[in-house]
């Protein structure tokens, strides 16, 4: 299904080929409703757009709370459940020690850049 009317808050989205490149736009979450709707949108890729291969990409976000971190761990079991697949770039530093601490670095697929990211898929083809 196609994209065209997804008109998230924040999130920006592009597609590449069948890979979805979800691109948080807020440095800052830190707002339980804010997190919810983050929650939402992404969630809505998978249920609403039937997306399956997605890249997040967390450039813009300077610091990550735990209850963003289990959204993204949601969307990660949503996608794993469904043989679909997520990969995280573009890290800064913050949510790189962030996960590091929580031991999720091992857990989730990360790359360095967005193209990295998008090879990833293409690779597993």
């Amino acid at each position: 299904m196609s994209l065209e009317n997804f008109n998230p808050s924040f999130l920006q989205v592009t597609e590449h080929g069948d890979v979805v490149v979800a691109r948080l736009t807020r440095p800052h979450l830190n707002d339980e409703e804010n997190i919810d709707q983050l929650g939402l949108e992404m969630f809505a890729l998978v249920d609403q757009y039937e997306k399956s291969q997605i890249v997040l990409d967390l450039e813009a976000v300077e610091y990550a709370t735990s209850s963003v971190i289990g959204k993204i761990i949601g969307l990660h079991r949503k996608l794993g459940r469904g043989e679909g697949r997520l990969v995280l770039c573009r890290l800064s530093e913050t949510v790189r020690d962030v996960l590091a601490t929580a031991k999720l670095l091992e857990y989730f697929d990360v790359a360095e850049s967005v193209a990295d990211a998008v090879r990833r898929f293409d690779a597993d083809a």
